[in-house]
């Protein structure tokens, strides 16, 4: 089912999406409801491609949760759950393993947290494409909060989740066997939502501390109208937390 899911999800989102309405369009040109599948297909990808109406999409995904600027007032709580992205191993041309700027941003925020309040750091999430050679993205984002400073007998790793979902039951096994309750969540704030909605239902009490926010001041300029790759990978992201969010809710009310 994971792996299915996978497919779906590929198919599913932007821009594998723009190409199959293009390609029905194609197929089907001497019906004219396919020249106007091509016209509403044009609109969408000029529209969702803009920052503008990206920017309208996004805010209530990163609004929902606000920033935890001081821990010391969510207190007491036991720990601090991080959720990972993707590395980037070391092959090729790339020297050594590192990790993607969504990964950065919630470390550091988990960081940030530590550093006002120490307190155990969980880095939950491994490898989600099982189709390339298994890499142990857990451990290099470990490595990381180690090099920052954060001692090893701080950082504990769980790697074995694929998804936001399977994080929250592997975090609640750590929970149980420390016997811990209240812990910080942290993900990016566009992540947040569908994270509360996993972890609040299968490993309470997480408390939201998001990271990673991306809307600043929204000013409009005549250059936002233009499609451009800013705009493309947020809509991915956006769209892709809309559906794990009904995708969730679904399986949340299936796990009770």
């Amino acid at each position: 089912m994971f792996v299915l899911k996978q497919f779906l999800k590929g198919l599913i989102l932007p821009p594998t999406s723009w190409f199959i309405l293009l390609l029905l369009v194609l197929i089907f040109w001497p019906r004219r409801w396919a020249r106007k599948l091509l016209l509403v297909t044009i609109v969408l990808i000029a529209a969702l491609h803009s920052g503008d109406v990206g920017y309208v999409l996004r805010y209530p995904l990163e609004s929902r949760y606000p920033p935890l600027l001081d821990p010391q007032g969510a207190e007491p709580y036991d720990a601090i759950v991080v959720l990972t992205s993707s590395a980037i191993p070391a092959n090729g041309m790339i020297p050594f393993p590192s990790i993607d700027e969504y990964m950065f941003r919630r470390l550091d925020e988990a960081w940030r947290l530590y550093r006002r309040q120490a307190k155990p750091i969980v880095v939950s999430g491994g490898p989600v494409n099982p189709f390339v050679p298994w890499v142990d993205e857990n451990k290099i984002a470990c490595d990381y909060l180690i090099q920052w400073g954060v001692p090893a007998n701080d950082v504990i790793a769980e790697g074995k989740s694929r998804d936001t979902f399977e994080s929250a039951l592997e975090v609640k096994k750590i929970l149980q066997k420390r016997r811990w309750k209240r812990y910080l969540l942290v993900t990016s704030a566009v992540h947040m939502p569908r994270s509360m909605l996993a972890f609040g239902s299968i490993a309470p009490e997480p408390i939201a501390a998001p990271g990673d926010f991306t809307l600043g001041e929204y000013r409009f300029t005549p250059l936002s109208i233009f499609l451009n790759e800013a705009a493309a990978r947020r809509l991915y992201i956006t769209v892709h937390e809309y559906l794990g969010l009904a995708n969730y809710y679904w399986r949340a009310r299936s796990y009770e």
